[in-house]
């Protein structure tokens, strides 16, 4: 039995003026998993 996808994000880019943030960003998140969103100060985790 495969889980069920809630949410898919792919290819996701984000800038800020000139300045590129985020670029080819995928996410996945499946019913019954526990996803983290982890990284760096300053690694765009508030921006995705």
């Amino acid at each position: 039995m495969s889980a069920t996808r809630l949410l898919e994000l792919r290819g996701i880019d984000k800038s800020f003026g000139p300045v590129q943030v985020l670029r080819d960003v995928a996410l996945s998140v499946y019913a019954g998993e526990v996803t983290a969103l982890v990284g760096d100060n300053g690694a765009g985790k508030s921006t995705l």
